[in-house]
């Protein structure tokens, strides 16, 4: 059971987030892919046939599960800076993300100036 949002400046934002957290994690779930690394372990063999097949469906559903769980640390993120004060700040520079890309994209961590550089790499979270 999911806790009842607390009112706040940013509960819209808490709710928006945590709803899109539970649909991707139910994305993952449908996949069937629950380890990302799971594809360390898979061969194609010599032949062209049926094992081929299930490794390059089995690759493409650990990448698809690798990309969704990086979402959803993103919005674990996100969430953090709720509960820390700093939403709808840029991580990088500080400045105010405007609540047009907040609300395309709730989890956004920086500005579109800082996350059009680079090197995204040494961002701090």
């Amino acid at each position: 059971m999911t806790p009842p949002i607390e009112p706040g400046p940013h509960a819209d934002a808490r709710a928006a987030l945590l709803n899109k957290r539970s649909e991707i994690v139910a994305k993952v779930d449908a996949l069937g892919a629950h380890d990302p690394a799971e594809v360390a372990n898979l061969g194609f063999g010599k032949r062209i046939g049926d094992g081929t097949t299930y490794a390059v469906e089995r690759m493409t559903d650990a990448y698809q599960a690798r990309t969704i769980y990086a979402t959803v640390a993103e919005i674990d993120h996100a969430l953090e800076r709720i509960d820390a004060g700093t939403y709808g700040r840029c991580v990088a520079c500080g400045t105010a993300i405007p609540d047009e890309r907040l609300q395309a994209v709730p989890w956004a961590a920086l500005c579109v100036p800082c996350s059009a550089k680079p090197d995204k790499s040494k961002v701090v979270r």
